[in-house]
Order: C-alpha cells, then structure tokens, then sequence
C-alpha cells in the first residue's frame, strides 16, 4: 500500500489536490484518547496509522476529508473536528510548531500558518484578508469534493479560533467573532454566540476585529486548549457566554439587555439558553466579576477599592461581603493566602 501510495502521489501531485498524510495524526491521537483504535478507520479509506508517520506521504484530499468524516462516525461524536482543532498541541503538528516557533503576534502566527499550509496541501489556498476594521482567516478550495466536508472545516475554525483565544484569552469576546463552514450543526454550542452560518463546500472563513492581529502571543503556553479553570465544567454557551462577559465586565452595570445586545440575541431567548443549563444573566455576570477579582487580587497590586470599583461596587465593604459570599473569605484574607502560596513555590 506505501508504495502504491508513493507512487500515485510522485506522478500525480502537479494535477491532483493533495495533503500530505501528516496531517491526521492529531485524529488518530483524539481516537484512541476515546477508546477507539484508530486502524479500522485509517483501514475504511485505503490506509494504514503508519503512513501518517511518512512525513512526505501525501494523498488525494478526498481521502483526508473522508477519514475525518469516518473518524466521527466512529467517536459517535458529532463534534469531534472540532473538539481535535479545539485542543491541539502545537507541538503535535509540524505545521503549528513552525509557526510558534518563529510567531511573536496572532498575524505573524496565522501568516505562517497559511504559508506552510499552502506548501504542503495543494487542494486548498489558506488566506488572511484585512478589510478595514476586519479580518478574514479562511481557505479556498480548488475543487468541489463529492462529500460534505463537514468535520474537517469543523476543525479549522476551531484550530483558528484557539489561536485567537490563546492570544486574547480573558479579552476575547466570541460575539465578535462570525463564521462560516459548510455544516453549522457540526460546531458545538461554545460557537453559538459567533452565529455560525452556512457556506458551501469550498471552503470557511472566521471574521474578526482586525485590532486582533498585533495582539502579542503568550509564550508560557505551548497549547493552543482554553485552560482549565473553576468553570471548566460548565456547558460550551455557557463558557462562551462568560468569555464574552470577561471581554465587558469593568463596563459598569452591565444589564440584562444590555448582554442580550452583545450576544445578538433577545432577552427570552438568552434566557432561555441559559435556563437550560441551571444558570441565569445575574449569576453570571456576578460568576464572572467573583472570577475577575480573584486573579487582580492574585496577579496584581492593585487595591481592593480600586477593584470594587472596576467591577462596580459602590463601596469596598460591599464586594468584600460579595466576594466571602463566594468564596468563603474576605478579598483581604484570600490576598494574603495567595502570597502565601507564591511564596512557597518560589
């Protein structure tokens, strides 16, 4: 079968839209982190787990976009691009290694991308557009695949969207952000405050605010995975709604309808969505503004009333009685404790 393989791939790749095999080896990483033996799977679409080690092995795209389709069919997990996407390494892919080695800003790290993704796949053109105030990542493809590729466009926006949040982390606001891919159910609901919409099959694009590229990249993270916190259980609308609520939270008296507005959606149907997942608009902007002060009062030198009056107490003796409610102890005495802390590890 290599050989075949190698083969098919010397003589054809001037003609044939191909990518190289290297490319699935996150899938067949998050297969067997499910339980799941990825070999049937690579066996369904003519292959076997060892060529994706074959760092020149390329194949048609047709072949890639239906292994990953396999691939959640397999997992049952129709999320399962971009769950991959959402959660790579940039250590486990040659491509995002390359780029976070020599990126310094979002715009340095996704122009590298695009380039050695352009070098190695000649079925898509990966692109970066800038129109005024706004930004488009995205690909074209240059032929119409006989099947939905679903999954893999799944992936990419998800692959492109933890770039952003690794960048932005506490600052991004998703309701910024708009995409398109050719099947929105296949996003999981941490996408629903971006409106997903509808494409076609040649390609998806993320839409931006342009202010985000020169945004500096944190060199103390190597993935690119939303770190786990107190809210990591949380529903995916859920924690994209208190990601869009941290991007706002020193705007003072942040109402009801005035979330609402920046999720784009009414007032019932926000509540709705949130009800659903045992939570409300007051709870959260009082989770999110608990989370706020707990790391200005860990990470920085700021003081309690200046603190009280970001987040929009009218007094210190006010937040400190919401912040015990919280967390079982005053903003002084947890101030204290993370000195502590600090001290011990160093």
């Amino acid at each position: 079968m290599k050989l075949k393989i190698k083969a098919y791939t010397e003589s054809m790749k001037h003609t044939l839209p191909l990518v190289k095999l290297s490319v699935l080896r996150p899938f067949a990483t998050e297969l067997r982190e499910c339980g799941i033996d990825p070999e049937p799977v690579f066996e369904s679409v003519g292959l076997t787990e060892s060529a994706i080690f074959e760092a020149d092995l390329s194949v048609h795209v047709m072949v890639i976009h239906q292994f990953v389709e396999n691939a959640a069919k397999s997992a049952k997990d129709p999320f399962f691009g971009a769950r991959v996407g959402n959660k790579l390494d940039v250590q486990g892919w040659p491509i995002l290694k390359d780029a976070e080695a020599r990126a310094s800003t979002v715009g340095d790290f996704l122009s590298i991308f695009i380039a050695r993704s352009n070098e190695i796949a000649s079925s898509v053109t990966e692109h970066l557009n800038i129109v005024g105030q706004t930004a488009v990542f995205g690909e074209t493809r240059s032929f119409a695949p006989q099947i939905l590729p679903a999954q893999n466009d799944a992936f990419m926006v998800a692959l492109g969207l933890a770039v952003l949040r690794r960048a932005l982390r506490h600052r991004l606001d998703p309701s910024k952000v708009t995409v398109t891919v050719s099947n929105p159910k296949v996003l999981p609901t941490e996408f629903d405050l971006m409106h997903p919409m509808k494409g076609d099959k040649m390609g998806f694009c993320i839409h931006f605010p342009s202010s985000w590229l020169s945004l500096k990249l944190d060199p103390s993270l190597s993935s690119l995975a939303p770190e786990e916190g107190p809210d990591s259980s949380a529903d995916g609308f859920v924690q994209s709604f208190r990601q869009m609520l941290r991007a706002h939270i020193e705007q003072i008296d942040l109402s009801a309808s005035e979330c609402a507005a920046l999720a784009s959606m009414s007032q019932h149907k926000l509540k709705r969505r949130l009800a659903e997942n045992g939570t409300n608009i007051t709870s959260e902007i009082n989770f999110v503004k608990q989370q706020y002060a707990r790391e200005a009062l860990a990470k920085t030198s700021r003081s309690i009333s200046d603190i009280a009056t970001t987040l929009g107490f009218t007094d210190s003796a006010n937040f400190a009685r919401a912040f015990r409610r919280s967390n079982g102890m005053t903003p002084t005495a947890f101030k204290k404790l993370q000195e502590v802390e600090d001290g011990e590890k160093n």
